[in-house]
């Protein structure tokens, strides 16, 4: 009699099949074996019956409850019932792999402790096995049959608290992290023990790297798949790491801890600001929190206020536009406005600006909120509306301190403009920035605002639109023979388009691209422009009076370094969204899984296999080659061999594994080698699964559906 027949003749079965609880008898019963061992009389079985059914008990645990047999005795009798196994969870130890296969929400949801697993089967333990639907979840997840035994109730309770500790992934994933962790300090650590102290460590390392890569923000953003870590990085968001559910809210608490924010309020925005050390140097990071449906949102942006202060001739504009913004800028008054979106460099032109003003002889005062970077000889008001030093307040008094020239962060509303278009009116030097497409719809903005357009027109001094383009990584960019780069420029109306980016290396991370360049309009406003202004006249014909006076544009500029090889069309279309839509290729919304050996016949038997279930493959024939795949297209799987030439499959793990963006990546081990060793080594190294070769198709399968299963039940 299988364990799964003599279930159907079991006593006591709890199925809540809408609220009712039915009940099951038969001669092979697990309270007939309690009588029958004399642990019971007919009599304390009734009694359990009845204590079960009002307290929605099974009969194996009511009866330990009422004290009349031990539990140890009770599951004894309930295994023999059943034809089962029966296992002392204090002494049968779980194996890595077979923790890996199930996924935490998955086994306290069905009451089970995954034991031993093989190439084929997994052994499990459980308190519950009348429940068949554990049995199908559990070969779902691991991609192989199943075996049941049964071991108590307490037992099972406290081998799944060892086998899954609070926030177990985490401290997984800091531990791969840890080898390439930078050094942060923060000010506080608020709490003690292992589990914060993994907290504090994830939370530091992903600062730290942040600045080490060069990031402006970091973004954790919830969704479906986790909570979603990513970098801007050259402007362009980059997905760094997924973290799992289960441990995405810890992470964030400690981020709105070191904010000064409410952990406890989730339902409304909150700012805050920190101040951490990384690698010794002090880096201000702004918090903001926002509500979603998916839940809370952090938005962290990184200021590194002590790097070197860049001067206007270093910041890349071409030889006129630095000519005549140092011409503007040499004037005694006047409306000097950078414009442009967030992090197209407008601030860090504001203080190049700054520091080619100060001579010593002026009364430089800023106003800023918050202030990002201190300027020797400049007298620096940050704005704190809490304590009512709002810009308003601020400009007003600061009119009575006798500047000469004034630098304002940015105009956000109409009381400020009004402050800022009376300053440059009456004799003052004034810098500022908003938040406009280009150099003509600044104008009619701050006629929006409320400035007279008379005003503007005759206070104007300039107005710097810019954008920040990548540019080509000069080590692995791809360079044109002549011909085709004639073609190209024929598509674009260039004479010649030499170079366009490269595949990626180590020296860009892989991106093609290293470093950012400027691309700047520069409004100086001839007599025709300030005649037009004055008259009020729209962005359009601004703009139609801009090209008039030969001010090229900023599409204008991107084309002449596109026509230098400096970036690209693609770059130049990216920030631009102009000439149609650049996007690549790639194929959306399948599965891509990365399969690595070093025979071609493997490689083509897998592919051949994985694309017939609408999976994208990409391929490797060695370590190496997998190492820089992996790091550039961010696979969703990699399936690797061991034994390869130029680097085998155990370094490459290792490496993928100290890679922060792929440390949650699942890895499958495709190998001819087995053993104990083999497995242990594998997995020390970072390895979710492996299958032996030569391989069953349906077990490849099997495992590749289960790996992607797993990730979907971890991040439920």
């Amino acid at each position: 009699m299988t364990w799964f027949s003599a279930l159907k003749e079991y006593v006591l079965v709890k199925e809540v099949t809408h609220g009712t609880v039915l009940v099951r008898s038969g001669s092979h019963s697990f309270s007939t074996k309690l009588v029958e061992s004399g642990l019971i009389s007919r009599h304390d079985v009734a009694i359990a019956e009845q204590h079960a059914l009002r307290e929605q008990l099974h009969l194996v645990d009511a009866v330990v409850a009422l004290g009349f047999v031990r539990e140890s005795d009770s599951y004894v009798a309930l295994s023999a019932s059943l034809g089962a196994e029966t296992v002392s969870l204090a002494e049968a130890a779980s194996s890595e792999l077979a923790i890996r296969l199930v996924p935490e929400r998955l086994a306290r949801r069905h009451f089970v402790v995954p034991l031993t697993v093989d190439n084929r089967l997994l052994t499990y333990a459980t308190s519950c096995p009348f429940n068949p639907e554990a049995e199908r979840d559990l070969a779902f997840a691991s991609g192989r049959r199943t075996k049941m035994v049964v071991a108590t109730r307490s037992a099972v309770l406290d081998a799944l608290d060892r086998c899954y500790p609070k926030l177990r992934q985490l401290d997984v994933l800091a531990e791969r992290l840890r080898s390439e962790r930078p050094d942060v300090e923060s000010s506080d650590t608020n709490g003690t023990g292992d589990t914060v102290s993994t907290v504090i460590e994830l939370c530091n390392h992903l600062i730290g790297r942040a600045v080490e890569v060069g990031a402006s923000d970091v973004h954790v953003e919830c969704g479906n798949g986790g909570t979603l870590v990513r970098y801007r990085i050259c402007g362009v968001l980059e997905p760094v790491l997924t973290l799992p559910a289960s441990v995405s809210q810890p992470v964030r608490n400690r981020f709105k801890i070191m904010a000064r924010a409410d952990i406890a309020v989730r339902n409304k925005p909150q700012d805050g600001a920190f101040r951490v050390k990384v690698n010794g140097r002090p880096i201000d990071v702004r918090l903001s929190s926002l509500p979603t449906v998916d839940g809370e949102k952090l938005v962290m942006r990184v200021i590194d206020s002590h790097s070197p202060l860049q001067t206007l001739d270093r910041l890349g504009y071409d030889d006129e536009t630095l000519t005549r913004l140092q011409r503007a800028l040499s004037r005694p008054d006047g409306l000097v406005l950078v414009t442009g979106p967030t992090g197209s460099g407008k601030t860090t032109a504001l203080y190049a600006a700054l520091a080619h003003l100060r001579t010593g002889a002026t009364n430089i005062v800023s106003v800023e909120d918050p202030v990002e970077r201190t300027v020797a000889g400049v007298t620096q008001i940050p704005v704190n509306a809490r304590a009512g030093n709002t810009y308003q307040a601020t400009l007003r008094s600061l009119l009575r301190q006798d500047p000469n020239i004034i630098m304002v962060g940015e105009i956000r509303d109409a009381e400020v403009a009004q402050i800022v278009g009376m300053a440059a009116y009456t004799g003052h030097l004034v810098l500022t920035s908003m938040h406009t497409v280009d150099a003509a719809t600044a104008i009619t903005r701050l006629t929006n605002l409320g400035l007279e357009a008379f005003k503007v027109a005759e206070s104007l001094s300039a107005i710097l639109a810019q954008r920040l383009l990548r540019a080509l990584c000069p080590h692995c960019k791809r360079t044109h023979n002549d011909l085709e780069a004639r073609r190209l420029g024929m598509e674009h109306h260039l004479t010649s388009i030499p170079a366009s980016a490269g595949p990626g290396c180590e020296h860009c991370k892989n991106t093609g691209f290293a470093g950012r360049v400027p691309i700047a309009e520069l409004l100086t406003p001839t007599a025709e422009l300030r005649d037009a202004v004055g008259r009020g006249a729209t962005a359009l014909e601004i703009r139609a009076a801009m090209r008039a006076s030969g001010i090229p544009t900023m599409r204008e500029q991107a084309m002449r370094l596109v026509a230098l090889g400096v970036t690209s069309i693609d770059e130049v279309n990216r920030v631009l969204a102009e000439d149609g839509d650049a996007a690549s290729q790639k194929s959306q919304g399948r599965p891509r899984v990365l399969v690595t050996d070093d025979e071609p016949i493997t490689r083509m038997l897998v592919k051949l296999l994985l694309e017939k279930q609408q999976f994208e493959v990409l391929e490797a024939a060695n370590g190496r080659d997998a190492v820089e795949i992996a790091i550039r297209e961010r696979p969703d799987l990699l399936m690797i061999d061991l034994n390869m030439p130029e680097m085998d499959g155990y370094e490459a793990i290792t490496r993928v594994r100290r890679e922060m963006s792929l440390a949650m990546m699942p890895v499958l081990v495709l190998t001819s080698e087995e053993g104990p060793g083999v497995e242990r080594r594998v997995l020390e190294l970072g390895a979710d699964d492996y299958i032996i070769k030569p391989f069953d198709p349906e077990v490849l399968l099997s495992r590749v559906n289960a790996v992607f299963r797993r990730l979907k039940v971890m991040a439920a």
